[in-house]
């Protein structure tokens, strides 16, 4: 009788644990007394889910209108294929996915639901997932759902997310990167002077077509932005190479110090480019500035070696780093 109790109670605190969240299983949420979600958060903890829906304040202790949120962890596919995203809030809601922003209403709203793009998913893998809230007034809620290969519409399980402190979209220490880690980092403005505190993240290529649209940053605008992209670059091949820049609207490129293209005007989406000489194995330092006036968007580099067929220059030949402007002339 003793042992059945005793068996009984582990089960029950078990459960209770899961509830609550484990530490092993669920999301990081990260509360604060603001809505801008500045400062140390008044409160942190694991979130089975995203499934919730305050009649009161989210906490002892916290008001019940005007607060923030920020969970963060990771989340696992069940299968290979596009996922759809969808959060329910009231009020604001931003949704980033391996650091693309997916979901951005970060407005005061009554209920409503917002869906991602499709996102493409593999089996198995994990990606990393934040999500911001904050109330405003009036009624709070705030879930997480997806929808995808044999997945009906449904809040996201548990045992699919992983809680994980994740820096939040726009900071980023170059410094504690992994060795092997291979992109460009990208310091996003407001406006085209390079002023502020920019927001940062690490891209792949440069290779973007944003439309009538912006990089989907958070304080970033669709119009009047600026960006600069800083690494280095490496060739397996020694040559002459052709740096091709292609924006709407302007740009400069530097590499290894010298200024190849220098078009700092309104244009529509143009090919501009420069030539230098570099040697297999070696790392150059590489610095592209670009800025959005108004209409289309596009921002684009690639390469190519003693005239052969250009290509977007490959996360593979890419290393981050905080490059200054500090002495290139302009």
């Amino acid at each position: 009788m003793h042992q059945t109790f005793l068996l009984l109670a582990l089960l029950v605190a078990t459960v209770s644990a899961s509830a609550q969240g484990d530490g092993k299983t669920g999301l990081l949420g990260q509360y604060f007394k603001n809505m801008t979600l500045t400062g140390p958060p008044a409160l942190k903890r694991v979130d089975a889910q995203v499934n919730f829906d305050w009649a009161e304040a989210p906490a002892e202790g916290f008001p019940g209108d005007q607060f923030g949120v920020r969970w963060s962890g990771t989340v696992q596919s069940p299968a290979t294929g596009k996922f759809t995203f969808i959060t329910e809030s009231d009020d604001g809601v931003r949704l980033w996915v391996d650091g693309k922003l997916v979901i951005d209403n970060w407005t005061d709203h009554a209920p409503a639901e917002d869906k991602s793009p499709e996102f493409m998913m593999q089996d198995g893998k994990r990606y990393e997932i934040i999500m911001e809230f904050f109330e405003n007034g009036g009624g709070a809620a705030a879930k997480l759902m997806w929808s995808g290969p044999s997945t009906m519409k449904q809040l996201i399980p548990s045992f699919r997310l992983t809680p994980k402190e994740l820096a939040p979209p726009g900071e980023l220490d170059v410094a504690k990167l992994p060795p092997d880690t291979r992109s460009l980092v990208g310091h996003y403005f407001k406006g085209r002077d390079f002023s502020g505190k920019p927001v940062l993240r690490l891209d792949k290529e440069i290779d973007f077509d944003w439309g009538e649209g912006g990089p989907g940053l958070r304080g970033g605008d669709s119009e009047d932005f600026c960006a600069r992209w800083t690494g280095l670059v490496k060739a397996e091949k020694s040559g002459t190479y052709s740096f091709i820049t292609e924006t709407d609207d302007g740009v400069r490129l530097w590499v290894n110090g010298q200024k190849l293209v220098d078009q700092w005007v309104d244009q529509g989406a143009t090919e501009h480019k420069g030539e230098i000489k570099i040697e297999a194995g070696r790392s150059y330092d590489l610095v592209m500035e670009y800025y959005e006036n108004s209409g289309f968007a596009s921002a684009k580099l690639s390469w190519s070696v003693d005239g052969a067929e250009k290509k977007i220059i490959p996360s593979s030949a890419l290393t981050p780093k905080v490059i200054t402007d500090k002495g290139q002339k302009r």
